[in-house]
């Protein structure tokens, strides 16, 4: 948008700002509960109208495109986008939509301005607080949450296998797909998900093939992390930049394995990884993410 444009677009008007996320073309509404990005919302949304701004679908000046399909925009509105998921679906055509670009990875957004576009790197964040369990007691050995996909089963899951420990997978469509045994149900709300992390020895993480291969990284992750839980992942090079070798992932489902066993067995060596990725995690607000979307249009 020319800046002559945008300084029109704001004059005398306040800010009314509308968050676009890919859970809206669900009209399904309890079903939106389910989608990770319908959460991530939630959070911009709180951390947006604590920050003083009008989060509306009213007439909004501003639109925060969290992405991860392509949605109609309005003319009249100052475009950001926050390339959020789905890697695979951008190019030119998306990006030049949009006045503001930021982007979840930081070697895709490389990949951005070699297209010709300026972006800005913006991690994910959470809003977990530290469960404690005074008396160090676990509900779960492994804990795993989230829907199975459409397509076929989640790698991750897969890779566990029978196992004797105590495992369990929350979410829906895994009915016939796992051993019951290892169902816990099919929703967890999303506000006492701290409680679950904090409570199993191993939460388990992983991401999409597109999402990994392109170093975008799980906001799950920091929930587990900042809740007061241990996480092992699957292999995705943006682990290590944020969390610096206190997240474990592995490439094959002997090392997956080996990995459970190994940290379910040890409780010193997963403890004092839990409490240095606890510390990073926690540096990662929505507020401190709020505050990078509207640098954009101040």
């Amino acid at each position: 948008m020319n800046p002559k444009k945008v300084s029109k677009l704001f004059d005398n008007k306040p800010s009314r700002i509308s968050i676009l996320s890919p859970s809206d073309t669900d009209s399904n509404l309890y079903r939106q509960m389910q989608w990770g990005d319908y959460w991530v919302k939630y959070e911009l949304t709180k951390a947006l109208g604590q920050l003083g701004y009008l989060v509306t679908n009213d007439k909004p000046n501003i639109i925060i495109h969290l992405f991860g399909s392509h949605m109609k925009l309005p003319k009249n509105a100052f475009k950001i986008i926050w390339i959020y998921s789905h890697p695979e679906k951008v190019d030119d055509n998306l990006l030049k939509r949009y006045d503001k670009i930021f982007c979840l990875s930081s070697s895709f957004n490389k990949k951005i301005e070699e297209m010709g576009f300026e972006s800005n790197i913006l991690f994910g964040a959470t809003a977990k607080k530290c469960f404690h369990t005074p008396d160090n007691s676990f509900d779960y050995d492994i804990f795993f949450v989230g829907n199975n996909r459409i397509d076929g089963i989640r790698q991750i899951v897969q890779d566990i296998g029978k196992t004797k420990y105590n495992f369990k997978v929350w979410g829906t469509r895994w009915e016939n797909r796992i051993n019951s045994q290892y169902i816990g149900g099919q929703y967890i709300d999303y506000t006492n998900l701290n409680e679950y992390y904090a409570k199993s020895k191993v939460s388990l993480n992983d991401h999409s093939d597109e999402m990994r291969k392109e170093g975008f990284v799980a906001v799950r992750i920091f929930d587990i992390l900042a809740s007061g839980g241990f996480c092992i992942s699957d292999l995705n090079h943006g682990i290590d930049e944020l969390f610096r070798g206190t997240v474990p992932q592995y490439e094959s489902p002997t090392h997956l394995k080996n990995l459970i066993n190994f940290y379910i067995e040890n409780d010193k060596e997963r403890q004092e990884l839990m409490l240095q990725g606890r510390e990073i995690a926690s540096n990662y607000t929505w507020d401190k993410v709020a505050k990078s979307l509207i640098s954009s249009f101040l």
